[in-house]
């Protein structure tokens, strides 16, 4: 098998496939340039970047970019280059997946991918959860009749405390800060099992 591609559109202007790899150049180069170097006859030159099928780790095919791409890793990166190669068309594509696939080890796979905002998320319930804490505990002081230091380099926050905690009282203390607590601990879980994105990768 020999196929033979060219776009001057692309990064990779020249793309050949055989059965042993593929060839990229960013160059534009007649097909008949590859022959003599595939038959022995001539040394690859710099301009051509070559990709053995068995020395490929891990592809990810990113269809929805324009166009669309191929992330290729490679095994021994002393040797060969790890690169995204770029494709006319979708078709052009899911025909490299193919060859690679049928030329390796390398197998689909589905990867997920955790969306990060969960975390902010988390840390606001942490949050959420420190201030309920205190509320509580200041509750506690003022139904026990003591007396609340209210200066100090936190007295801003300590007078809002106070002001919440002497409303509610312990007991509506501890159900404002469960449902606080709660509410914002269930909004990080949905977050965090339906914000993730899936994705098909190849790879051994």
């Amino acid at each position: 098998m020999h196929k033979y591609y060219q776009n001057k559109q692309l990064v990779f202007k020249t793309r050949w496939m055989t059965t042993e790899g593929l060839y990229f150049s960013e160059k534009e180069l007649d097909e008949d340039t590859i022959l003599p170097v595939l038959s022995g006859q001539e040394a690859m030159g710099s301009d051509i970047i070559f990709l053995p099928f068995n020395q490929i780790k891990k592809m990810i095919p990113l269809y929805e970019n324009q166009p669309p791409l191929l992330d290729i890793d490679v095994i021994d990166e002393r040797k060969y280059k790890s690169l995204v190669a770029d494709f006319e068309n979708k078709h052009q594509l899911e025909e490299a997946i193919h060859e690679i696939e049928a030329n390796s080890s390398l197998k689909e796979q589905t990867e997920v991918l955790r969306n990060k905002t969960w975390i902010r998320n988390l840390f606001y319930t942490i949050a959420i959860a420190f201030f309920g804490f205190s509320l509580v505990i200041m509750a506690r002081e003022i139904e026990q009749g003591h007396t609340i230091d209210l200066n100090g380099s936190k007295a801003g926050f300590k007078n809002i405390l106070f002001s919440i905690a002497e409303k509610l009282g312990f007991l509506g203390s501890i159900v404002l800060t469960a449902v606080l607590v709660l509410g914002f601990a269930y909004f990080t879980y949905t977050i965090y099992k339906s914000n993730n994105t899936e994705r098909q990768i190849w790879k051994k």
